[in-house]
């Protein structure tokens, strides 16, 4: 049995469609009874009478409360117009439904019941319901659907101000974080020239790879090149708020996870490697991300692809030897985005590349080159320069405000837009509803 009917039609499905059951020949002139004329069409007895059905089932499906008859009624019928009204507004529209849409819907009905399309049309038509009536009801359904993407929901939009001032309040009830920091700092003179600073942040980019790559851990850099008063104690700076924090460390840690090492930081004070040693206060959310760079050859056929494969191999052969990787990216790469960048993919999160590519970087370690790897793309040379995890609650956060905020705005601006269909429409109640 489908779960109900209410769930059968879960996501897209406005009005509830219950078992029909055929009733005898003197039942059916009325359930074609018309209750209510909405412009040019009307609404039945029969589906006034199956709407109310289909309410029941989802009420009680939601174990809540059947409120009184009067009430039930009074308001299925009011979303019957409302329904009809939209139907209507996106025939004058212009707006339909194709029937790639209603296989797509199909497909998901099926998918979220856990059947075959088959199993549903059979379920349907041993519940009494044809194929024929159900394929219009769903089409109806996504007609309404479609009016309510166009005419609301693109017309609403979520103020980042909007989101910060939920923040706030938020926030303010949450224990505030509280980090365990390590710094190095390498000094660099007030009078400094472009090329002195870009020479301590290669010294500071160098060092930071070497920690990573486990070449000598924090404490030790700290204690032999840091110029900073804790160089002695490892660079250890204890626990601090962000709020006591210069504001150039504490926009670093939004990043950070524990046990990761921020990229090189500039300051009037020097260049700056600080380390996440420890966290407390709110939950992080950790998503695990690569930093990696490639060199794409571009191929299709057979043959393109063996060419691609042997100049790659002699390509990384060149590298392992000396030979810069970036400068050969630049210059023979054919993927022209990350080509003029040396080849820099930036830091990739799962699933951001096709499956060939993310299951060759993930079987490098730090520094590590890749064998030619064959995607749909062509041929690629990956070099995994850098893993991370990083704290991604705060974005996931504000993402959630924003969907909550872009909800109720849509549920104004949807009450709104009906209101103003059904103030211009011609609506004749045939049948008062305490005389049905």
């Amino acid at each position: 049995m489908l779960k109900s009917l209410s769930a059968l039609f879960a996501g897209f499905l406005l009005v509830i469609i219950t078992s029909y059951t055929f009733a005898p020949v003197a039942q059916a002139m009325m359930l074609d009874r018309v209750l209510v004329v909405v412009n040019d069409d009307i609404i039945t007895y029969g589906e006034f009478q199956t709407a109310l059905s289909g309410m029941r089932t989802k009420i009680a499906a939601m174990d809540e409360q059947m409120p009184p008859e009067s009430v039930l009624e009074e308001k299925v019928l009011e979303q019957l117009v409302y329904e009809k009204l939209l139907q209507l507004h996106a025939v004058d529209t212009g707006i339909t439904v194709t029937d790639a849409m209603l296989d797509q819907a199909m497909e998901t009905l099926a998918k979220q019941n856990n059947m075959s399309i088959p199993q549903v049309m059979a379920q349907l038509e041993q519940d009494g319901i044809s194929q024929e009536e159900f394929t219009e009801s769903l089409k109806n359904q996504l007609l309404v659907q479609r009016v309510i993407e166009r005419d609301v929901k693109q017309s609403i939009s979520v103020l980042d101000s909007e989101v910060d001032g939920v923040l706030r309040n938020v926030n303010s009830e949450q224990p505030d974080r509280i980090y365990n920091l390590s710094n190095i700092q390498l000094a660099v003179s007030e009078d400094a020239t472009p090329a002195e600073l870009e020479k301590v942040t290669s010294r500071a980019q160098q060092l930071r790879q070497d920690i990573i790559q486990g070449k000598i851990s924090f404490i030790v850099a700290a204690q032999k090149y840091s110029e900073a008063g804790n160089a002695a104690d490892g660079g250890e700076l204890g626990w601090k708020k962000a709020d006591q924090l210069p504001a150039l460390f504490a926009d670093a840690l939004k990043d950070m996870q524990e046990g990761s090492i921020s990229a090189p930081l500039v300051s009037p004070a020097g260049i700056h490697l600080l380390k996440l040693n420890e966290l407390k206060g709110s939950k992080q959310l950790l998503v695990e991300q690569t930093r990696a760079r490639h060199i794409l050859l571009r191929a299709t056929t057979k043959v393109d692809i063996d060419h691609a494969v042997s100049q790659l191999q002699k390509t990384r052969q060149e590298i392992l030897e000396g030979a810069d990787f970036a400068v050969i990216a630049t210059d023979i790469s054919q993927d022209p985005g990350s080509a003029v960048k040396g080849g820099e993919l930036g830091w990739l999160s799962k699933g951001e590349t096709v499956p060939a590519f993310e299951q060759a970087m993930d079987a490098l370690q730090v520094g590590e080159i890749s064998q030619p790897v064959v995607s749909q793309f062509g041929v690629h040379l990956i070099q995994l320069q850098e893993r991370r995890k990083i704290d991604v609650s705060e974005q996931k956060r504000r993402q959630a405000v924003r969907q909550e905020i872009g909800k109720r705005k849509v549920a104004e601006k949807y009450d709104q837009f009906l209101k103003q269909l059904k103030s211009r429409a011609y609506i004749d109640y045939r049948v008062p509803l305490d005389e049905i």
